[in-house]
């Protein structure tokens, strides 16, 4: 590296040094109303329009909070904006704790001039949204009082603790039936925190101690989503007994009862979870669920919507999903097997088609094992006559198959616990289309399996199995 160039470098450094440090003075700067000689506590006393909310601030002992060396950023209502403050907050101390800790906020925050909307942990573990003109639904006045130890800003109303969309649920009493069955979504697991772990298995799992401690735990919050996480935000419908009732006997038949836990009314709840903010207003006509399934929206069938402290809720009469929503077709791709009957090699590949469209299979190819089987398995299928289609391409270049070759798919049948053969395909070579195998129906809700099955044959070109996909299409009215 020559002198020239390391010069180079060392004056773009010390350049960028300058700029940096020039930017933080221009910010610096442009604070002409930092006071370092008060903290927050003593810059709230002084404020005589923000005397109430002072007032709950000693009698909480927030002030000592204040008075420390952290850095803060306080919210405070006008006395204007408590003059009707809720008198079951004001005569609560363990409520009008939580309101005061919901104005204030751990580090000092101004205000975004950029009109960005930032979402901040609040000291009673809620988040509240601060834009450059506002701290959740309240107006904040001018530009804020910086102090040594954070910022206060005055605000014209009382931000009152809002109730995350789970205890909005609970307490909601538009809805019982939905309510109580998502309530009662539990099981009992090991208290993991609680436990005594008096060794691990080979998988490095742990092992506990005889009888240990137990909590119950709602499969809605593992499965689908924790409404209770105040960091995530989400939109969550609740459907009214009759909306409810008439979408969960919709599903039933493809969704026979197997267990509380695993119903029709388990694949209707699954999808009222929304990943995001939607308030009534920005509300489109379709969105997606957290499962991925489509939920028809009609602003008409709202009948109250809730700002929660980690999303929306809406109260709906009416949510008709579409059945070839809820039952959709779906592939089981030749390259995510579950098992095979014995260890050989597997050959995932990436392949072009015809139409120069890349796409991934599976082959297993000379294998020496008759009936050589590889296991495939889709959880929960519905109960539904299903159209079956299989893709398998031999003959690309590097494939060693160039030969046609048969191979077969049995499906498990729970009932009598053994496989029957389903459909023989022969695979000719450069084959692109789909061959259509038949139709199925599951004779019952649940697990479906099937093995795909190779010659029962150790001759090389004969017993080979290739898979793209199964596509399954189901026959909806």
């Amino acid at each position: 590296m020559t002198r020239k160039y390391i010069k180079y470098i060392a004056l773009l450094c010390i350049s960028v040094v300058v700029y940096s440090c020039k930017n933080n003075l221009e910010l610096h700067n442009g604070l002409t109303n930092i006071d370092n000689s008060l903290d927050l506590s003593q810059k709230l006393s002084a404020q005589a329009n923000l005397s109430i909310f002072n007032g709950y601030v000693k009698s909480t002992g927030y002030d000592k909070v204040l008075a420390g060396a952290q850095n803060y950023t306080v919210w405070a209502p006008t006395n204007q904006a408590l003059a009707n403050l809720d008198a079951a907050i004001v005569s609560d101390p363990v409520k009008l704790k939580d309101f005061v800790a919901n104005h204030i906020a751990i580090s000092t925050f101004g205000l975004n001039k950029e009109g960005d909307t930032s979402r901040l942990k609040l000291l009673n573990n809620k988040y509240g949204t601060f834009t450059s003109t506002k701290f959740e639904e309240s107006t904040i006045s001018g530009v804020g009082q910086f102090v040594k130890n954070g910022v206060l800003y005055a605000i014209d109303q009382a931000v009152v603790t809002k109730q995350n969309i789970w205890d909005y649920m609970l307490a909601n009493t538009d809805a019982s039936l939905q309510k109580n069955y998502i309530n009662n979504l539990s099981i009992t697991v090991i208290d993991t925190a609680n436990a005594t772990i008096i060794g691990y298995n080979n998988l490095g799992n742990p092992i506990f101690a005889p009888n240990p401690p137990m909590i119950s735990r709602n499969t809605y919050w593992v499965n689908v989503a924790d409404l209770r996480d105040e960091k995530q935000q989400y939109t969550y419908f609740i459907l009214q007994d009759a909306a409810f009732t008439a979408e969960s006997a919709k599903l039933t038949p493809y969704f026979p009862s197997v267990n509380p836990n695993l119903n029709a009314s388990y694949f209707l709840v699954k999808d009222l979870t929304v990943k995001g903010v939607y308030p009534i207003e920005k509300l489109p006509d379709t969105l997606i669920s957290v499962q991925g399934v489509k939920v028809p929206v009609n602003k008409a069938n709202i009948i109250r919507s809730y700002r929660a402290s980690n999303g929306m809720v809406h109260v709906v009469n009416a949510l008709p999903f579409r059945l070839k929503d809820k039952v959709p077709e779906f592939k089981i791709e030749g390259e995510k097997p579950q098992s095979v009957t014995a260890a050989r090699t597997l050959l995932y590949r990436t392949k072009i088609d015809n139409l120069g469209k890349s796409f991934d299979d599976l082959e297993v190819y000379d294998h020496k094992y008759a009936e050589f089987g590889v296991f495939y398995t889709k959880a929960n299928l519905p109960v539904v006559k299903y159209k079956v289609y299989a893709r398998a391409i031999s003959g690309l270049q590097g494939d060693p198959q160039v030969v046609a070759f048969t191979q077969r798919y049995f499906f498990y049948s729970p009932s009598t616990t053994s496989y029957s053969l389903f459909y023989t395909h022969l695979v000719n070579p450069l084959t692109f289309n789909e061959t259509y195998l038949g139709e199925y129906t599951p004779t019952e809700f649940g697990n479906f399996i099937f093995r795909l099955t190779a010659a029962n044959s150790t001759s090389v070109n004969v017993n080979t199995v290739i898979l793209d996909y199964l596509r399954f299409e189901p026959v909806l009215p």
